[in-house]
């Protein structure tokens, strides 16, 4: 009977944490392009955090993965939808995620505006 509780008791929590999750950005049907840049960032900072470098059959599927999504195309468009508008919030964790893992392109001050904006835990301090 305790368990049951127990169970019930986390089931309410896990739901009541979920609807304060932060809303997912919105893309319109022309962003297609832009939001598939963010995504393929996001992916690229993930399996770079992954990669040992001991050229292991993981470290090789890592490889594959980066091939895939660290493409420069998308990188470019991302950073060039940044510049045109820096205000768009939306943008913010990818284009935090892409300076970390290129040369860096953002001032000091322009990462903690960011930062303070998205609190964005992976990359921010």
């Amino acid at each position: 009977m305790k368990l049951m509780f127990t169970i019930a008791g986390a089931a309410l929590l896990s739901a009541a944490s979920l609807s304060f999750a932060a809303e997912p950005a919105r893309f319109s049907k022309d962003e297609k392009a832009l939001q598939k840049a963010i995504s393929d960032t996001e992916m690229c900072f993930h399996f770079a955090g992954e990669f040992n470098g001991d050229g292991s059959a993981r470290d090789k599927e890592i490889n594959r993965m980066q091939r895939k999504h660290c493409n420069k195309a998308g990188q470019q468009l991302l950073q060039k939808a940044y510049r045109a508008n820096p205000q768009d919030a939306r943008l913010y964790p990818a284009v935090l995620m892409l300076n970390s893992l290129t040369t860096e392109f953002l001032s000091k001050a322009e990462v903690a505006r960011l930062c303070a904006a998205s609190k964005t835990e992976l990359v921010c301090p």
